[in-house]
């Protein structure tokens, strides 16, 4: 028999006052260690809450988007920093609802930035129109207009209606007939134009002739309206009178002959200061004789043409790529990156007699070296509209100003000789600057009444353009302060293993 002896656990031999010191010590640097990084967790926790909180408020977005999207223009900052009144918009949306929507989203963050710059002059409200009828029911009398998310510029009694096809651009499809597509945003444009309007004194009034089949597209009725005017149409074989407040006369496409009455109507209605604004889209140049002589009267003849690039062109020859001239007039505009399109455009001769005195002219658009025009009457055909021996070479003006000069009112006429690019889809398209050209053009002809141009921008993918400030600063910290962190942790992981 084995007898079985107990293995007695040996003591570990008692610690030293130097051991205990720095067993004490490497103690304290763990729980320094864990402390630190609990703080700086915490830290970074109450970082990431506060910038969101800031950034949801004060819309704090880096734009490095190459049209600057989400930036705001100088005429803005200037019209907001001018506001004398108080300016008030009420969303009719819940606030949330409102931020989180697709495309309400983007106005959302356009509010924030306005009340940033106009201060206590503005005030935006969000009402729930199901949750508070009660508060709606002081619009109805913008009923028609007015649904859910529409967003109600006020100040007084002056009131402007914007909705989503006022914040938005679009351009027929290309895939399905009879759909558009949203091509950019011109939001600052809509609540830029509606603050001006509805802070202005007076309200002019534009009147588009009526009688003679005339037609105007949606974008340049807006194009008024988003100035401050009010929009009507007057019939001059019936009333036989220009009303008072109308400060712009537009003919519009008119495809009948005017009558010599309705002529000296419009002329003294200019002569006495008043602006006519001509866009022609007549097929054949015959057929408005009676207009064609009046406009010849101020230096603008519109010949027996049309005008073709097939250089440069969108889609054929009658869609020609125009040019703005070095005129005054297109000093602010001139220069866009935008294009000009003038389609079935005619030539224009600007030109006064040597013994005219009262009045001036000049040309504002004019076609590129590159056009030509052939001869057009009313029973003209061609098979091929490329360039013939017997074509006539350009450039040719295109679009032309005149004043009046023999008093000091100023009356104005212009004449557009391609009337087609006021159509929805060339004053909608972000690319172009048909929408700049003719609100340029407004207001050299009414500069008393405050306008702005702010084109739309546009929403297709664009390649990130960052300058090489940036570049430093994303290599700095997307590279350089991750690879230092990285070094650095490893240093004092090794100098803590020789402790």
């Amino acid at each position: 028999m084995f007898n079985k002896q107990k293995k007695q656990t040996e003591k570990a031999p008692a610690l030293t006052p130097e051991q205990k010191a720095q067993r004490r010590k490497k103690l304290r640097r763990v729980s320094v260690s864990a402390g630190s990084l609990a703080v700086t967790l915490v830290a970074v926790i109450l970082v990431n809450l506060i910038a969101t909180s800031l950034t949801d408020k004060f819309d704090l977005n880096l734009d490095l988007t190459s049209n600057q999207l989400y930036q705001i223009s100088d005429d803005t900052k200037s019209a907001l920093s001018d506001l004398k009144d108080s300016v008030t918009i009420t969303v009719l949306a819940d606030e949330d609802d409102f931020k989180k929507d697709t495309y309400y989203g983007t106005v959302y963050k356009l509010l924030n930035k306005y009340t940033q710059l106009a201060g206590d002059n503005l005030t935006v409200t969000y009402i729930n129109p199901y949750t508070n009828p009660n508060a709606v029911s002081k619009y109805s009398n913008l009923a028609s207009s007015i649904t859910t998310g529409s967003v109600i510029v006020s100040c007084g009694d002056n009131t402007r209606v914007l909705n989503t096809s006022d914040f938005y651009s679009t351009e027929a499809s290309s895939s399905y007939s009879g759909y558009y597509d949203v091509t950019g945003f011109q939001g600052e444009q809509a609540l830029t134009s509606a603050i001006l309007s509805v802070t202005s004194e007076e309200t002019p009034g534009m009147y588009v002739l009526q009688g003679h089949n005339e037609s105007i597209s949606t974008s340049l009725s807006t194009l008024f309206t988003s100035a401050g005017y009010t929009a009507n149409t007057l019939n001059l074989t019936e009333e036989k009178k220009i009303p008072d407040d109308a400060s712009v006369l537009v003919l519009s496409l008119p495809q009948t002959d005017y009558t010599e009455d309705e002529i000296n109507l419009i002329d003294a209605f200019v002569k006495n200061g008043g602006d006519l604004m001509v866009f022609d889209g007549t097929s054949s140049p015959t057929d408005l004789p009676v207009l064609y002589s009046y406009l010849k009267e101020w230096g603008i003849t519109v010949n027996s043409d049309m005008v073709l690039d097939s250089k440069y062109n969108i889609d054929e020859a009658t869609d020609v790529l125009a040019q703005l001239t070095d005129s005054d007039a297109n000093s602010d505009i001139s220069d866009s990156d935008q294009t000009l399109v003038a389609p079935n455009a005619k030539s224009l001769t600007a030109q006064l007699p040597d013994s005219t005195t009262d009045r001036t002219v000049e040309t504002l658009m004019e076609s590129r070296d590159s056009s030509y025009s052939k001869v057009l009457s009313s029973d003209t055909s061609y098979d091929s509209y490329d360039k013939a021996d017997s074509d006539t070479d350009g450039p040719f003006a295109l679009a032309a100003l005149a004043q009046y000069t023999g008093n000091d009112k100023n009356g104005q006429v212009f004449v557009c000789s391609a009337g087609i690019m006021m159509s929805d889809d060339l004053m909608n398209a972000s690319s172009l600057m048909n929408h700049s050209f003719l609100n340029n053009v407004l207001s050299q002809m009414q500069p008393e009444v405050t306008s702005v141009s702010i084109p739309s921008k546009s929403l297709s993918s664009e390649p990130l353009v960052i300058s090489t400030t940036a570049e430093f600063f994303v290599f700095l910290i997307l590279f350089l302060i991750p690879v230092a962190m990285f070094v650095g942790g490893i240093v004092v992981f090794v100098r803590r293993r020789k402790l």
